[in-house]
C-alpha cells in the first residue's frame, strides 16, 4: 500500500519549477515530438505544454502551425516562444483551464515529482483538459534511470525518493515509474496508443524515460 504520510506537503508544488531544470540540456525537441505531429493535426490545433519550462517544445509546436498554450511556475524571461503561444503562469497541481479545453496536451518529464495520490489527481486533472477525441502525450522517469537518481537518497514511497542534487541547496523529489506505474496513471476514460522504454541524454548523462500517448474516448 502507497502511503504519502512522510512527504511534506509543500513538494506538490515542485513540478512545474523542476520542469524548467529538466528541459535546460534537451538536445530539441526534434527527436521526440516529430512523430506525434500526424496525430496532434488529427486531434486539432490546441495544445497545452504542461510543465513547459523554458518553451523549447512550445515553441517546436508553436512552428508547426499549432495554438499553443504553455504553462509552468517558473520561467525565464528569454524563453525562445515563436508563434501563437499563450503563456501562463501556473501550477501543474492548479491548472487554471476549463475542461475539454484542448485539442492535446503534452507533458514531458513535469509529472513525476509528486506522492502517488497527488500524481494520481495531476494526471486526472491533466487529462480532464483533452477534448472527446483529443490526445495527452507524456513522459516520465523510468524505474532504472539510474544516472538521475533512481534507486537513490531516502525512499518516501515506492518508486518515490528524496535525491541530492548539485543543482540546488538541497535535496529534490523524484519519482521513477516502472511500466505498470505508467499504466496505473493513465486517466479514467483515455485508452492507450503508444507506450515506449526511450534512453534519452538529459546534462550529459544517459537517462531512461517512458513515453506515453493515450487517447480520449
Amino acid at each position: 500500500m502507497r502511503t504519502t504520510s512522510r512527504v511534506d506537503s509543500a513538494r506538490l508544488h515542485v513540478c512545474a519549477s523542476w520542469a524548467h531544470h529538466s528541459r535546460m540540456t534537451t538536445p530539441g525537441p526534434e527527436s521526440w515530438l516529430r512523430p506525434f505531429l500526424p496525430r496532434f493535426r488529427e486531434a486539432g490545433p490546441r495544445v497545452l505544454d504542461a510543465g513547459c519550462g523554458p518553451g523549447v517544445d512550445a515553441a517546436f509546436l508553436a512552428a508547426e502551425g499549432f495554438d499553443v498554450t504553455a504553462c509552468d511556475r517558473h520561467c525565464p524571461p528569454s524563453a525562445p516562444w515563436t508563434g501563437p503561444v499563450a503563456y501562463v503562469f501556473a501550477d501543474l497541481c492548479a491548472l487554471p483551464f476549463r475542461p475539454a479545453s484542448f485539442d492535446a496536451v503534452v507533458a514531458s518529464l513535469s509529472l513525476h515529482y509528486l506522492p502517488w495520490s497527488a500524481t494520481l489527481a495531476a494526471f486526472r486533472d491533466s487529462g480532464e483538459l483533452v477534448r472527446p477525441g483529443g490526445c495527452f502525450l507524456f513522459r516520465v522517469n523510468a524505474s532504472d534511470d539510474v544516472h538521475h537518481g533512481a534507486g537513490q537518497g531516502e525512499q518516501l514511497e515506492p518508486g518515490f525518493f528524496r535525491v541530492p542534487t548539485a543543482m540546488v541547496s538541497h535535496s529534490q523529489t523524484k519519482r521513477f515509474f516502472t511500466e505498470a506505474d505508467v499504466r496505473a496513471v493513465i486517466p479514467t476514460g483515455f485508452r492507450l496508443e503508444h507506450l515506449a522504454h526511450r534512453a534519452i541524454r538529459r546534462y550529459q548523462q544517459p537517462k531512461q524515460v517512458w513515453e506515453c500517448l493515450v487517447t480520449r474516448d
